[in-house]
């Protein structure tokens, strides 16, 4: 008698799918929503959350500070007229928490392309009604929306409070609105533009440590090379290589935006650039951010 392992065969009841399928535009809103909530860690464990709230609840202390300040210099007689020389307005806010976007670009960028890569997620992606450069557009704007969600929540806490502040809430509300329409466009470069860019670099690489350190580089790096050039002298070429810097170009669209002088490392010099030149930097930076990452995954060997 044969003494090796024998099987047996079990009726499991297995049918096929006959149900409503949703579609390609279901599973792109599906991702899209994903990568939003991915961004600041929810539905993740507690650690993936330490860092968006953390960095969150830093960016808003300026905020709060100054309405708290505001509030104290009232009672005393003359006190309002410290308001314009505040160091924390609608025109400085976005420098004063630059630190904390490009930190929260650094921190939670390469999970989105990176988990996927490293756990051999993408051919499931790709088998379903997502193509390639859906998956790629619905993560890089999910990504871009938690970053402009990030840039503008500090931004309403201070207009909250100027609100508040003052003695017509109505005329406070009409006042600060032009203010925060630029606020609002700052913010939409701003997430296109370092959100596209860390994607971009995520999408390269499964490791999260080479991503991150890839994105502060890029953040970095070409600053330091423009405020080298601009040192010893060479003031033609560094005026436009300060255009290859993510945060130069920043500043520079915040500052025709509210019609400030540009401060920073590159003070006197930037204003030599043409203003549209700015907007034309970050509008390249954005589209080549895309294309590039949409060219990635069209490539990719799931």
């Amino acid at each position: 008698m044969a003494t090796g392992q024998t099987g047996s065969i079990y009726d499991i009841g297995y049918r096929k799918y006959d149900g409503p399928r949703l579609g390609r535009a279901h599973a792109v809103r599906s991702l899209f929503l994903h990568s939003l909530r991915s961004s600041f860690g929810i539905g993740r464990g507690g650690r993936a959350k330490i860092a968006p709230l953390v960095l969150g609840a830093i960016a808003c202390i300026p905020a709060v500070a100054i309405i708290a300040a505001q509030a104290l210099f009232r009672q005393f007689p003359g006190g309002g007229a410290l308001d314009d020389e505040l160091p924390i307005r609608y025109d400085t806010y976005a420098s004063t928490i630059s630190l904390f976007i490009i930190l929260f670009c650094a921190a939670q960028a390469p999970d989105l392309f990176g988990r996927d890569q490293r756990h051999s997620l993408l051919s499931l992606y790709f088998a379903r009604a997502l193509r390639r450069e859906d998956y790629a557009l619905a993560r890089l704007a999910g990504f871009m929306v938690a970053v402009f969600a990030l840039q503008m929540l500090p931004h309403l806490v201070f207009f909250l409070g100027q609100v508040l502040l003052a003695t017509d809430v109505l005329r406070g509300v009409t006042d600060d609105l032009p203010e925060m329409a630029a606020v609002v466009v700052q913010a939409v470069l701003t997430a296109g533009l370092l959100g596209g860019i860390s994607m971009a670099i995520s999408a390269f690489t499964r490791r999260r440590a080479y991503a991150v350190a890839g994105i502060i580089a890029a953040f970095i790096i070409p600053s330091i090379v423009a405020g080298i050039v601009i040192g010893i002298g060479s003031l033609g070429l560094g005026r436009w290589l300060v255009l290859l810097s993510p945060t130069s170009v920043l500043e520079g669209t915040n500052a025709f935006l509210f019609g400030t002088p540009a401060g920073g490392l590159f003070e006197g010099f930037i204003l030599d650039v043409p203003d549209l030149a700015f907007f034309g930097a970050a509008a390249i930076g954005i589209a080549t951010s895309v294309a590039v990452t949409v060219r990635r995954f069209r490539g990719i060997t799931a």
